[in-house]
């Protein structure tokens, strides 16, 4: 099987990309998902430069920074204070003015086109409303892919992509493996372990792509204060980095890809792995 292993949240705040890294740079993360809005999307993109077998997709649906638009030109988006009003208040999403939709979105992409060279690899729609109408056009507009994974409970698909079926990337499990990490309630968190996880849940024998999402990050006080994912976050950096799951992967043959890789038919994340004389490197990877 395929893996793609997607870091979310990447541009949070710097200190929060110094955990994406190190799971990177010691770990098995593939594809990072990059928050455009948000304190730490400069330094995010500056960084992502040096690891160019890493595919860089748009985490957009949560709208918790400050606009990459003028807030003067998207008043339906934001508070008096000229951020996203929707952290506290998710509803108001529904409400947005379809027009500022796309000043924002297309403001978004513009800004990874100025910083990165070139537009986010990928996207997901969060569900309907005017944001998401709005980041359809958008999308086709850059050519970004939006509508590629099959997300499947019990074996049964419950949707059918319109982009890339060939593909194939399908979702494992769910986000209930986040229950009980909120700094609500930690109760569970003794119990949060996702390299038992990845042991339990993925069947190495699947035929196809999958990918699952951690958030791996360091934490700072803005992210203590924003978040309801806190301790869960360094957590999942020390996982993706640990030798055990490592281990795992390379003897059950596992071969990680990265989103692009998957999408596009390439190898960038196999072929780094063999420049480096990685273990987790596999015979299917091809050069280019």
């Amino acid at each position: 099987m395929k893996l793609i292993v997607k870091a979310d949240d990447y541009g949070y705040t710097p200190t929060y990309n110094d955990g994406t890294i190190k799971a990177i740079e010691e770990g098995i993360v593939t594809t990072v998902d990059l928050m455009l809005d948000t304190p730490g999307v400069e330094d995010a993109i500056e960084r992502i430069k040096a690891y160019p077998w890493i595919s860089v997709g748009w985490h957009s649906g949560h709208y918790w920074g400050v606009p990459a638009a003028d807030p003067k030109l998207v008043p339906s988006m934001v508070n008096a204070e000229g951020r996203f009003k929707f952290r506290h208040d998710p509803k108001a999403k529904e409400t947005v003015d379809f027009h500022e939709a796309l000043i924002e979105l297309r403001a978004e992409v513009e800004r990874c086109i100025r910083l990165l060279g070139r537009a986010p690899d990928s996207t997901r729609l969060h569900g309907t409303g005017p944001l998401d109408e709005a980041k359809k056009i958008i999308c086709e507009e850059y050519g970004i892919p939006y509508d590629y994974i099959y997300n499947v409970r019990d074996g049964v698909a419950l949707n059918e992509p319109t982009q890339f079926q060939q593909a194939r990337i399908i979702t494992v499990g769910d986000r209930r493996k986040y229950i009980g990490c909120s700094k609500e309630d930690c109760s569970l968190f003794a119990d949060y372990n996702p390299v038992r996880w990845y042991k339990e849940t993925v069947n190495p024998a699947w035929e196809g792509a999958y990918i699952t999402a951690w958030h791996p990050g360091f934490l700072d006080d803005y992210i203590v204060q924003e978040s309801s994912f806190t301790a869960c976050r360094p957590r999942d950096v020390w996982a993706l980095c640990a030798l055990e799951l490592k281990a795992w992967i390379r003897d059950s043959k596992i071969e990680l890809v990265s989103l692009r890789d998957a999408l596009y038919d390439r190898h960038d994340y196999q072929n780094h792995l063999k420049v480096i004389g990685s273990d987790l490197a596999v015979q299917s990877g091809k050069e280019e």
